[in-house]
């Protein structure tokens, strides 16, 4: 959801590692407690239809209702030539009655660099981002670009996906809007899966990110577009999913 001038794999890690008021919503208990699955997936991603690089998300439990979600993004082929280091997201979040709640976020690679805090209690979310100093009012749900993935699978879990969501967009907290557009089966290394189409979209963005969600993925993305206009930026396609 982000929009990204940086070079594609940087874009698509902000958008996958990528997704808030419908994401918690107050005082409304969710149907079916659930908790995160721990998984490990890998992408393909194109850059104007030509292969730059892969993506790995990977979720991991580290204590008891605490996780970390951490993206790590490689370029291939020519692109190795100019980008030579990693991109790395890390989120981490813990579990409050059932619900993401963002505690940290960093990113590494690909420009500047990245690293806030949330504090919950103080209502801010404190940091630095684009060699600033961050220190912003948190809207009821905020999301970082990371933990937002996993609020949005659960939230899918429980049979509530959001009409629109808060996230930190580097350096301020935009409102997105989430709209579901039908559904699809696409064909992917992984065989045709079934999936449901959204698009996300802030009112200031000049991109649309398009989503297709697969249910048997756990409600990650089994292809994700960044366009503008009626151009398709880049595109990021599921290779491998693991639960562990």
């Amino acid at each position: 959801m982000r929009e990204c001038k940086h070079w594609p794999l940087r874009a698509a890690s902000a958008t996958v590692a990528l997704w808030a008021s419908g994401l918690c919503r107050a005082g409304s208990p969710p149907a079916v407690r659930v908790v995160p699955p721990t998984f490990i997936a890998r992408y393909s991603i194109a850059w104007h239809g030509i292969t730059a690089g892969t993506a790995t998300l990977t979720l991991v439990r580290t204590a008891a209702h605490t996780y970390q979600y951490r993206s790590v993004d490689r370029a291939d082929g020519l692109f190795s030539l100019f980008f030579r280091h990693a991109i790395t997201q890390e989120s981490r979040f813990r579990l409050v009655d059932g619900r993401v709640q963002p505690l940290s976020f960093r990113s590494e690679g690909g420009g500047p660099a990245e690293a806030v805090r949330f504090e919950w209690r103080r209502g801010r979310v404190v940091g630095t981002a684009k060699h600033q100093r961050l220190d912003l009012k948190l809207e009821p749900g905020t999301q970082d670009p990371g933990s937002v993935q996993i609020a949005l699978m659960l939230a899918f879990e429980r049979g509530h996906p959001p009409s629109s969501f808060w996230l930190l967009n580097t350096n301020v907290i935009n409102r997105f809007a989430f709209v579901r557009r039908g559904a699809a089966t696409l064909a992917t290394p992984m065989g045709r899966l079934p999936t449901v189409l959204y698009t996300s979209h802030h009112a200031k963005a000049r991109r649309t990110t398009y989503m297709w969600l697969a249910p048997s993925l756990d409600y990650l993305p089994a292809r994700l577009e960044q366009r503008r206009g009626d151009g398709t930026l880049y595109a990021l396609t599921i290779r491998s999913f693991k639960r562990t």
